[in-house]
């Protein structure tokens, strides 16, 4: 892959295979998934060069909202935006057509989140290939109730009543073996944190694990570069596709 800094009609039309650096000058806008607020905030930096804009973590059950919430604000920067990434994975084809008319735009080149929070598809596959029966809980879905119990609670409960819902969350996960926490050096509320993973284990007679994220992921997703190995960008006017995320 190339890190050469490339000229601005290179930058305005991609061309597969080439690296993308970020714009100078107007801003950078990031629309990202709430779910990795506290991954992606730690590392903004104070110079105003780049701006988040977070869209409900919920989302992810019901990936047909994503794409017109996402060309909204697309359309709410559009003005000023240097160029826009996406703080998304294809997220069941959710980002898929997805168009900015008049910036370049970016977005990871992974399934999910669990990929960025781990910090590369390399060690996603890793992972996955090693033990296919894990769920991941990330501090963001914990923090947000999103994690299993979470779901029981909130979800579940209340639409078919306790006895039905714990056995419908059962049945839904029960080809999982173990239930990881992907934590961090920086992690807030560890221990609380932690407890709850557990907590979640231990209902759903699952094996817990804990092992170390990385913010490798979020700092390309910030400050580029942009390469073809962990990133799909389009022209402006042009739509995200599907095919690039599928391929090895």
């Amino acid at each position: 892959m190339s890190n050469t800094p490339q000229n601005n009609a290179d930058q305005n039309n991609p061309s597969p295979g080439a690296s993308i650096e970020p714009s100078p000058g107007r801003p950078r806008v990031v629309i990202a998934c709430r779910v990795m607020k506290n991954e992606i905030d730690r590392l903004l930096p104070d110079d105003g060069s780049i701006e988040v804009h977070y869209l409900d973590q919920n989302l992810h059950r019901s990936p047909e909202r994503i794409r017109p919430l996402i060309e909204e604000k697309i359309a709410e920067t559009a003005g000023y935006a240097a160029h826009i990434v996406l703080g998304y994975g294809l997220c069941s084809n959710g980002v898929v057509g997805i168009r900015a008319a008049s910036q370049m735009l970016c977005v990871p080149r992974v399934h999910d989140c669990v990929a960025l929070i781990l910090g590369s598809r390399r060690a996603y596959h890793k992972a996955f290939s090693e033990r296919a029966g894990t769920y991941y809980l990330t501090p963001g879905w914990v923090a947000e109730q999103k994690d299993p119990l979470g779901t029981l609670e909130n979800e579940y409960v209340p639409k078919m009543g306790r006895e039905d819902a714990e056995w419908g969350l059962r049945e839904e996960l029960k080809h999982y073996t173990h239930i990881v926490l992907i934590s961090g050096r920086e992690m807030k509320n560890r221990e609380f944190l932690r407890e709850r993973a557990k907590a979640n284990a231990d209902f759903l007679k699952k094996e817990y694990e804990e092992v170390e994220g990385s913010d490798r992921f979020f700092r390309k997703l910030l400050f580029g570069p942009y390469d073809p190995e962990d990133f799909v960008c389009v022209a402006p006017g042009d739509t995200i596709p599907q095919k690039p995320f599928l391929q090895s």
